[in-house]
């Protein structure tokens, strides 16, 4: 059965989409993992660009000739019942995909028709937080790891996302503006724990669920010199560190990453020195990834 781990982070630009990206490939090219990523950026659909670019010309027109998460929150809103068809695309790199859809960015809990009953309105705010689960479920033994990228702000979608997921993970840049998105992150998933504990006393029969667990920050774009990083990302590493909140390996900055995003390639099938170093960082953080996110 598949191990769901979310990418969260409240904060953009910190590396989070290629996090899921390089990871996602290092899990099947280098460990032979089935693996399926589910994008749920639908402010950019990066991870949705980097496997199958063709596919952005019509994220910008605003929908995708696909049946996307975006139906299945529609078949909600409308009162139908929510059918397993979802559009699971194959890729060159090996992982198949659920693409991102723009429409993500209407979903909100307001739309589940009220009622002046307090069960019924829990069980419709349930359903809502539970639908992205609920679309899952019928893959997951179909794969070993399902990966979600998600939209960097505190959504109905990323509330979704993480009740989803066994675990989160939240790719970080080391400094300090960016490392207390960190914390937020943890109590976006803290939140959602506690609101499904609330949840499953006021309704019966509800399925059984672990809460989501954090299993570690990421340092992504670190910099470094002669080897060592740099004093003030040393200093926000060490702090998340001494929390037990951050992977002990970390990726850093640099040509290769670039060139890869802009040939829309892995790290790891890029030439040069920079790229091979990061291409082995990956690998690591990968390996160190399997360890933290287990069953």
């Amino acid at each position: 059965m598949a191990i769901v781990v979310g990418f969260i982070s409240e904060k953009g630009g910190v590396g989070k989409t290629t996090a899921c990206y390089h990871i996602a490939v290092g899990l099947n090219w280098h460990h032979g993992k089935r693996v399926l990523v589910v994008d749920a950026d639908y402010q950019r659909g990066g991870i949705t660009g980097r496997f199958l670019p063709d596919l952005l010309e019509h994220f910008r027109t605003g929908r995708l000739p696909h049946t996307t998460l975006w139906d299945k929150f529609q078949e909600l809103y409308t009162g139908q019942q929510i059918t397993p068809a979802i559009d699971i695309l194959s890729t060159q790199e090996g992982p198949k995909l659920i693409p991102a859809d723009p429409r993500l960015s209407q979903v909100t809990v307001e739309k589940m028709p009220a009622t002046n009953n307090i069960r019924q309105n829990s069980m419709s705010l349930w359903r809502h937080l539970s639908l992205l689960r609920s679309v899952l479920e019928p893959h997951l033994d179909n794969f070993d790891y399902i990966l979600i990228d998600s939209h960097p702000e505190i959504s109905e979608v990323l509330r979704a996302v993480i009740y989803a997921s066994d675990h989160c993970v939240s790719p970080v840049k080391l400094d300090l503006q960016s490392t207390i998105g960190v914390a937020s992150a943890i109590e976006a998933m803290n939140d959602v724990n506690a609101d499904v504990e609330m949840m499953i006393h006021a309704i019966s029969n509800l399925p059984v669920h672990q809460p989501t667990r954090f299993s570690g920050a990421m340092g992504m774009m670190a910099r470094e010199w002669g080897g060592i990083l740099k004093r003030t990302e040393r200093t926000e590493y060490h702090r998340l560190r001494r929390a037990g909140t951050i992977f002990d390996s970390y990726v850093t900055e640099g040509d290769g990453l670039r060139q890869a995003a802009a040939e829309r390639m892995p790290v790891y099938n890029v030439k040069g020195a920079n790229a091979e170093r990061q291409a082995t960082q990956f690998r690591e953080m990968t390996t160190e990834f399997m360890t933290r996110c287990q069953a």
